[in-house]
């Protein structure tokens, strides 16, 4: 019986000294070593369960040299957590992919000799020669319209020299209305019933050259001409005067430069040195001789006082008439 006992105390002492032999040691990065096996382990270190007895305390994971992180790894339940401390050597890392270069497509050069004027025949280059063309008829329109001049010739010589044309139509006087001597000639056109007569109130802005009355025929639409009847004024046998009304009429900025261009010269043409122009307003009149300045919503109008001149400011939107007659007709307007 007692030597049943001293065989088991024999052996238990033999384990624990094999177990001390065989305990695992980890060396750390400050050169200590701990020797036992692993007991708790978590994201912040591991514990363990030294051989001498107790626990250590808790090591972190970056302590642990190369050498002790691949044992620790070895462990299933550790590797998790041991592998992101472990240095991959050089060799072992995957290579990263080769650049291949791919050929990019070019643009073709166009074969043969290029110029500026080649790039015109290219459908792009055609589509911009036609708005250029367009946009040359259009202002050959517009000038033909501001200079008072026959649209269809302006646009005819445009399109034949584009951009000359206009320019030189641009560069000319403006056209005034033509002069008939003491019988002033109006053409007017007469309308269906029912139908307002041009240059009336209902119907579209007419030109005219003085109040000339529009009579149709007994028999039925067609033209007319009618003339103006001399009024004379206190020297004798004035030219016949021209009477513009607000409803036959739209007052505007082109309307005054159109009708009225003799009036903005500074030296006045033979032909007008002797008229003047009274605007009527609901206010008073106004007898100037000479447009100074004028925008697009008013005018400013030289008047004779005496000896000396009078700049008044007349807005377009007060004009109730325009009378054109000679200096010495002093007759009712």
């Amino acid at each position: 019986m007692r030597i049943r006992h001293i065989f088991w105390l024999t052996l238990a002492l033999v384990c624990q000294l094999l177990a001390a032999v065989w305990a695992d040691e980890y060396r750390l990065l400050d050169d200590s070593t701990i020797k036992g096996k692993p007991s708790a382990f978590d994201e912040n270190g591991v514990v363990f369960n030294l051989d001498t007895g107790g626990f250590s305390h808790r090591v972190a994971w970056g302590k642990f040299t190369q050498d002790s992180l691949k044992r620790l790894a070895q462990d299933e339940k550790l590797r998790s957590m041991a592998e992101p401390f472990i240095e991959i050597p050089p060799e072992a890392r995957p290579k990263p992919k080769p650049i291949i270069l791919k050929q990019v497509p070019h643009v073709e050069r166009p074969v043969g000799r290029t110029t500026f004027l080649s790039s015109f025949t290219t459908p792009l280059g055609l589509a911009i020669v036609g708005l250029l063309y367009a946009a040359n008829l259009f202002a050959a329109y517009e000038i033909g319209r501001y200079r008072n001049r026959p649209i269809a010739g302006v646009c005819g010589i445009s399109a034949l020299l584009p951009l000359l044309g206009p320019l030189i139509f641009l560069a000319s006087p403006t056209l005034g209305e033509p002069e008939t001597g003491e019988a002033e000639m109006a053409v007017a056109e007469t309308t269906a019933p029912g139908v307002p007569a041009a240059g009336s109130p209902g119907g579209s802005t007419s030109r005219k050259l003085g109040a000339v009355g529009v009579q149709p025929p007994a028999g039925g639409g067609g033209l007319r001409v009618a003339a103006t009847a001399e009024k004379p004024g206190a020297g004798g046998g004035q030219s016949a005067r021209k009477i513009f009304k607000r409803g036959d009429f739209t007052f505007n900025r082109r309307f005054m430069e159109t009708q009225f261009s003799g009036f903005f010269r500074i030296v006045p043409l033979e032909s007008e040195k002797d008229l003047v122009m009274v605007i009527h307003t609901a206010k008073q009149e106004h007898v100037g001789r000479r447009i100074s300045r004028i925008s697009a919503n008013d005018m400013y109008l030289q008047l004779q006082q005496g000896g000396g001149t009078k700049e008044v400011r007349v807005s377009f939107g007060e004009i109730a008439q325009i009378t054109v007659r000679h200096k010495d007709d002093t007759g009712p307007a």
